[in-house]
């Protein structure tokens, strides 16, 4: 019998272990057939998605395969079949282009594309994946067909956001444009259509695939006061009754198209210095004209986003009235001081003190609101030598970064800005309510008092009768 040979020192190896016992191994019909299938599951998905590190994933998919439900133990139906059929000929229906014959139709409004956009706020950790952006895309153009059939005199209609409720969900598309309105001489605290809160049109819709989108009705200041006084969910149904405490004057879309006024006012940014005013004419309030296009704008430095150093707000403050200007007060009427008009004056100057105007593209620092910043991606800084166009002369090139800035509200959490090269993206998904708001608690109603006590009757006081003589006087 030969012997094992020696190793380079010249001594026996080691033993060699013993056989395992067949009893011990893994068999389809031993003890261990259901780590067997696991196992066999797990091998099946290796080789159909073929990892890079199978070995080091090994765990992964362990748990991939044991949360993946058994296709086995889940049966079609036919109510399933049915449902299935009918998702996919209303997906086809939101798919196919708007036009005729002739070709397709020709949009008057311009519609983002937010399958790009998606893409940058994928960086961020914000979406709603790829089926659902193209979702949007499509019906963002189908409704703005559909506007341009009917002369809507919209300039550019975007995906503003989605309001989460218990029930439904609603789809936000915001309308920029349209025809201005005018003011209402019986209700003169509300802003006309095009100014202020109603500066937009804004259109909801449950179900992307029904294309049924639904127009909310302009906003009056007393709506907006009295949404800030309650705390309520949405429902889903834009008829729906607001059964709050107190009280509030509308049905369920009046107090949807208040709460995105509300969102839309402290969460729509810009980069700083996008937009100014003319220096000769003064600053802000003494100067409201309309702020223009800074020629000599610079973009940011990615460090610049990453505070409030380079941002600034877009849109108007809402102030505590519902408006986002104070009505000018009538003249004082020196003839009757106790004329209404003088209390009406006295009011509002007090209102006006009280709560000032604020610079509708005032700076994010000092606006009273929570922040916060942060970047993905890579954020290393490369050299560049191009010059942005329309930059003024003596302009230097600026470090290039492909790094992608979100700033994010803690305020109206669900709000963020997404910044990727030059290129911007605002989205809200929320429930539409602040944070930090008090939750409403009711208090009790005071203890009933107790029966006062029965009076007894009592001896009637005898006085002594006044003599009709003065006193003497003993002086």
């Amino acid at each position: 019998m030969a012997t094992a040979p020696a190793n380079m020192s010249g001594t026996a190896p080691a033993a060699l272990s013993p056989a395992v016992s067949p009893a011990a191994c893994v068999t389809k019909e031993g003890t261990y057939a259901a780590e067997y299938e696991h196992l066999e599951k797990i091998i099946n998905r290796v080789i159909s998605e073929k990892p890079k590190d199978a070995y080091g994933l090994v765990e992964v998919l362990s748990r991939l395969v044991r949360e993946q439900p058994d296709a086995a133990t889940t049966k079609t139906t036919a109510e399933d079949l049915e449902a299935a059929t009918e998702y996919v000929k209303k997906i086809r229906v939101l798919d196919k282009v708007p036009g005729d014959e002739n070709g397709p139709k020709a949009l008057e409004s311009a519609v983002p594309d937010f399958c790009e956009d998606a893409d940058s706020l994928q960086w961020a950790g914000v979406g709603f994946g790829e089926l659902e952006s193209y979702k949007i895309k499509c019906a963002l153009r189908n409704l703005t067909a559909a506007q341009s059939e009917a002369a809507s005199g919209f300039t550019r209609i975007r995906f503003w956001g989605k309001i989460l409720g218990p029930d439904a969900d609603y789809y936000v598309a915001e309308a920029t444009g349209g025809e201005p309105g005018a003011v209402d001489d019986e209700n003169p605290d509300d802003e006309p259509a095009g100014v202020g809160v109603n500066k937009y049109t804004y259109f909801v819709s449950n179900d992307l695939a029904l294309q049924q989108w639904t127009k909310l009705p302009s906003i009056k200041a007393k709506e907006i006061v009295a949404s800030r006084r309650i705390k309520k969910l949405m429902s889903g149904k834009t008829s729906s009754k607001v059964v709050t405490h107190p009280p509030f004057p509308g049905a369920e879309e009046v107090l949807l198209r208040a709460q995105i006024a509300r969102i839309s006012a402290d969460v729509t940014l810009m980069f700083r210095d996008r937009m100014k005013r003319d220096a000769e004419e003064g600053v802000f309030p003494e100067n409201t004209a309309e702020p223009a296009e800074n020629e000599e704008f610079v973009m940011p430095t990615v460090s610049q986003l990453m505070s409030a150093q380079g941002w600034q707000h877009s849109e108007p403050h809402i102030l505590q009235n519902g408006r986002t200007t104070h009505r000018e007060a009538p003249e004082p009427n020196d003839d009757e001081p106790e004329h209404p008009d003088n209390k009406l004056r006295k009011r509002m100057l007090a209102e006006q003190k009280s709560d000032p105007l604020r610079d509708p593209i005032r700076n994010v620092d000092g606006d009273g609101l929570d922040w916060v910043y942060k970047q993905f991606g890579d954020t290393s800084l490369y050299k560049n030598t191009v010059v942005p166009a329309g930059a003024p002369p003596g302009t230097v090139a600026q470090p290039r970064s492909n790094a992608v800035t979100c700033m994010r509200s803690l305020t109206w959490p669900g709000a963020v800005t997404v910044v990727q090269g030059s290129n911007m993206v605002q989205l809200y998904v929320g429930y539409g309510l602040p944070a930090a708001e008090p939750d409403f608690f009711p208090s009790m109603l005071p203890d009933v008092q107790d029966e006062p006590e029965e009076l007894v009757e009592q001896p009637e006081p005898q006085g002594s009768l006044e003599s009709a003589e003065a006193p003497a006087d003993d002086s």
